[in-house]
């Protein structure tokens, strides 16, 4: 992830200072973005030549307001956690009257890139309008998930694919529920997971696993969870968790040599993981079986 602060002088009026949090998968860039303000702002946003979508996480002070015109207010009622679509080449204006503190995701898609990788039956006409002031739990709930991913993971790689491609298909598909996914052939599942389980813990994306059986990745993601009721990052974290559990066992390792042979940033990292799976601390565990 790159972070970085805007500096003081090439701030609009009233904001104080600028956070960026950047990373990318799967043809998606993801921006985290906090903002601190004292007073009222009106200051375009950014990537007016990408096709974005941002989503208010938090505000503290004046209610924020997207506006395609500087001067011109939204004329939609403000929602928490409000979102926008708005298509390359458009401009979009922030506004809030008595900002403190704002908090929001922009995540700029790839479109031609996105419907190569996910399949002919993704479309596009949905980001070609405007759309101000709308929410959606599940994109809400997918784009926290996506910047809450820890670096150094090596799974990090399939969860941001998985998170990305599920993001971009709930805006495309204008559909409330998605159409039921069909399951992996045994001999597709079989090819997938032994190579995987073969490349642990190495990091691989979602199109890398797709291309294997021939899908498109947004296909393939839902066609495992299907079929194993588990996403591919899922199942690989898993067989990760094994690979503790076994060096755990058979091995004195301290735990920050496995983390780095089973692909977790540290040994803090690999401990909370655990201990969410397995409801105790690795040393516990490890002492309750020798």
């Amino acid at each position: 992830m790159n972070a970085y602060a805007v500096e003081e002088s090439g701030l609009p009026e009233n904001v104080l200072r600028i956070e960026r949090h950047s990373r990318a998968w799967n043809g998606v860039t993801v921006e985290d973005i906090h903002e601190y303000a004292q007073g009222r702002v009106l200051h375009s946003l950014l990537y007016e030549n990408e096709t974005r979508l941002t989503v208010n996480l938090d505000e503290v002070g004046g209610q924020t307001e997207p506006r395609l015109r500087q001067n011109k207010s939204c004329g939609l009622d403000h929602k928490p956690n409000h979102m926008a679509i708005i298509p390359r080449g458009m401009h979009l204006w922030g506004y809030a009257s008595d900002l403190r503190y704002c908090r929001y995701g922009i995540l700029l898609f790839d479109l031609e890139a996105l419907r190569e990788r996910l399949g002919e039956d993704i479309d596009t006409r949905p980001f070609d309008a405007p759309r101000l002031r709308f929410t959606d739990e599940r994109i809400l709930t997918l784009v926290r998930m996506l910047i809450a991913i820890p670096q150094g993971d090596a799974s990090s790689g399939l969860l941001g694919d998985s998170l990305t491609a599920a993001v971009f298909a709930l805006l495309s598909s204008g559909r409330q529920t998605p159409p039921r996914a069909g399951q992996l052939a045994p001999w597709q599942l079989r090819r997938v997971q032994d190579y995987m389980r073969a490349h642990l813990p190495r990091k691989m994306a979602l199109g890398e696993l797709a291309a294997m059986v021939g899908q498109s990745q947004w296909h393939f993601c839902r066609a495992f969870k299907a079929t194993t009721g588990q996403s591919p990052y899922q199942w690989q974290l898993q067989e990760r968790l094994n690979l503790v559990r076994a060096h755990l066992l058979h091995s004195d390792a301290k735990l920050e040599v496995i983390a780095e042979a089973t692909g977790f940033a540290d040994a803090a990292h690999l401990s909370r993981t655990f201990r969410r799976h397995a409801g105790q601390s690795p040393s516990v565990w490890r002492g309750a079986r020798k």
